[in-house]
């Protein structure tokens, strides 16, 4: 029960790697408030963790859009009273593509998914955490943000490579408030998005992918959940402007 009586906003928390962390984080006592774009999948998981016995709300918002944010934010602050846990997971990747076949605004798109509403979301926080003198901020890049992306493209590292970078000054910037802020960078995650791209691969592209995983085998949701709420817990109390690398040390290949 390390979140007993903690907070937490989860943003794209209605499937993958959000989903998992809301579930582990609301069966360990915390009370989550699951974003997401789709009202009636962030309902679903909202139900499943009451009917767990789990205290959540929705929180259905576009993190892209700030006026979206800033209502959402006040949401969350008006039920929970305070939020002790941001995870910056919104974001996603689209099929496997080269410069060429990026436009202005398909860039553009890419890096307000994955880029944008973490600065949003993050901004619309920092003062409330500063307030309370604690917080803890966790960001979901990706190994593209540490190397490249051998399922997306070029707009999405850019964008994961800045969240690292994100992470990184306001480590600093509200470190001096009690504010933690790291991040995690998972390899490929069986996540339904990248199960529709995997399968559509074929046997000789996989078995590729796979030997430049040590481990051999992509991550679940759940494993990179277990890394974001260490991250977010007490045990992590002196870790700030870190990266885990959940991607089964394919980083090192």
């Amino acid at each position: 029960m390390r979140f007993e009586g903690k907070t937490a906003l989860i943003t794209g928390a209605s499937k993958g790697i959000g989903r998992a962390t809301a579930l582990q984080l609301a069966r360990e006592g915390g009370a989550v408030a699951v974003n997401g774009r789709d009202e009636a999948a962030v309902a679903g998981v909202v139900q499943e963790i009451r009917q767990a016995g789990g205290r959540a709300m929705p929180a259905p918002a576009d993190v892209s859009r700030a006026g979206d944010v800033i209502r959402m934010t006040a949401a969350v602050v008006a039920e929970f009273g305070v939020i002790d846990i941001l995870v910056n997971n919104a974001g996603g990747g689209t099929m496997a593509r080269w410069l060429d076949d990026l436009d202005e605004e398909a860039w553009d798109r890419g890096l307000a998914v994955n880029l944008k509403s973490a600065f949003l979301v993050t901004k619309a926080i920092a003062t409330h955490m500063r307030e309370c003198r604690r917080g803890r901020i966790v960001m979901v890049a990706s190994i593209a943000g540490r190397n490249m992306s051998r399922l997306s493209g070029p707009d999405y590292s850019a964008a994961k490579g800045g969240m690292l970078a994100f992470m990184r000054h306001m480590a600093v910037e509200l470190g001096p408030h009690g504010v933690t802020v790291n991040a995690v960078a998972p390899g490929p995650t069986m996540v339904e998005r990248v199960e529709r791209k995997w399968e559509l691969k074929g046997e000789e592209e996989r078995e590729k992918i796979l030997r430049n995983i040590p481990l051999g085998r992509p991550a679940r949701p759940e494993e990179v959940a277990a890394a974001i709420l260490f991250l977010a817990s007490d045990d992590a109390s002196y870790i700030t402007g870190a990266c885990l690398d959940v991607n089964g040390g394919a980083f090192m290949m």
